[in-house]
């Protein structure tokens, strides 16, 4: 089967784009014909190694500069692009002939490019980001108009998605928002990477928490801070261990300077072996204001450390079962959130079988049981047709 997936940038270290490579990976190595499509990635190299058989390309219109236009410039420049994005397309259509067309870009204003250029080819439209986020965040920087002419423009953007084969959605509550503007709307979690056969081949090094993400507005590393500042004079042997890079690494870093907590958290560059920090960690903590569903916690559990999450939209209470695999704290209450940490560094027994029990929830997210569910979806087309 020839497949054609679009996505903005396969050169960021996120979950989203691990899952598209692991995913084409695996199609590639069941004989599929795989063809990535970027427009935004330019010559930044992808950080994950892929099947040499995946083709890719990336079509060069890079909306993200249009920030640097001024705003009355702005939407001549936007058409432009948009232009030049739907003809390249069209062009690699023509050439590949998939079979069917994938859209995993969150940025949901290219579903009608994408659906005049599909002729007549099925196209599938996966989210790896809340509905929330992706129908209220996205496009509201700037100011109060520019925010209110993108906010109708991608709300206009919604009615398309019932031409789409199908929509897939990472959680269930975000399902469930999605049948607004679909019949038909799947629900395929995220898959580890990795679910590694062993899990004590480095040692748990005493008093480290893990946290794993962007440095960005969505991750509220700022909020950890605080949370962790509230309990770490009570426990001078603990500290926090942040991977990921982002726009906020300096002023996190700052904060980290302003409370005093230089050496207890410290932010480093992002990995490429971090399960080997996840199993070197006693816990694992997620302060995000919103997620799809998110792979570090299904990392850190396929590798036997619980995890403490803030109850935020939509992915942890799908993943966390409260009090047995971890702790999950009230959506951005800073201070229910080092309270469920504090109870995780004082419950060393509880926390080990925690661990336990997460370890084998994270099963069901093998890659081997997810990938055959994508497998079926885009298979079905065929079947369908």
């Amino acid at each position: 089967m020839k497949i054609l997936i679009i996505h903005r940038s396969f050169a960021l270290v996120g979950g989203a784009e691990r899952v598209i490579i692991d995913k084409s990976n695996y199609l590639a190595s069941q004989g599929h014909d795989i063809f990535l499509i970027s427009y935004e990635q330019g010559n930044h190299s992808v950080p994950y190694s892929f099947n040499s058989s995946v083709q890719m390309e990336d079509l060069n219109c890079r909306f993200f500069t249009l920030s640097k236009i001024p705003i009355f410039k702005r939407m001549f420049h936007f058409i432009r692009l948009k232009r030049r994005l739907k003809n390249s397309l069209k062009d690699k259509i023509a050439i590949f002939h998939p079979q069917v067309i994938v859209l995993a870009s969150d940025w949901q204003f290219l579903i009608k490019d994408v659906l005049d250029v599909s002729n007549s080819i099925p196209v599938i439209a996966e989210f790896h980001n809340a509905y929330d986020f992706i129908t209220k965040k996205i496009g509201n920087n700037g100011n109060g108009l520019l925010v209110r002419l993108t906010r109708l423009y991608y709300k206009n953007s919604l009615k398309y998605f019932i031409r789409c084969y199908c929509l897939v959605a990472l959680t269930e509550n975000d399902a469930r928002h999605w049948r607004k503007h679909s019949n038909n709307v799947i629900v395929i979690p995220n898959p580890v990477t990795l679910y590694p056969n062993v899990i004590d081949d480095f040692p748990k090094e005493k008093g480290r928490i893990i946290c794993v993400g962007r440095l960005n507005a969505q991750k509220r590393i700022d909020r950890l801070i605080v949370a962790f500042k509230t309990i770490a004079k009570r426990y001078p042997e603990w500290h926090v261990d942040v991977y990921g890079e982002g726009d906020m690494k300096a002023s996190l870093q700052q904060q980290i300077v302003d409370n005093h907590l230089e050496g207890r958290f410290v932010l480093n560059e992002p990995i490429k072996t971090i399960y080997d920090e996840y199993k070197k960690s006693q816990f694992l903590v997620l302060s995000s204001e919103y997620e799809g569903r998110p792979l570090v916690l299904i990392e850190a559990m396929a590798c036997g450390i619980p995890c403490v999450s803030f109850d935020c939209p939509s992915g942890p209470k799908e993943i966390i079962e409260d009090g047995k695999t971890g702790l999950l704290a009230e959506n951005g209450n800073i201070d229910d959130l080092a309270e469920k940490m504090e109870w995780m560094i004082t419950h060393e027994k509880e926390r080990r079988i925690m661990g336990d029990n997460a370890r084998k929830a994270a099963a069901i997210y093998k890659p081997s049981l997810i990938m055959k569910k994508w497998e079926n979806v885009y298979t079905g087309v065929l079947n369908s047709k």
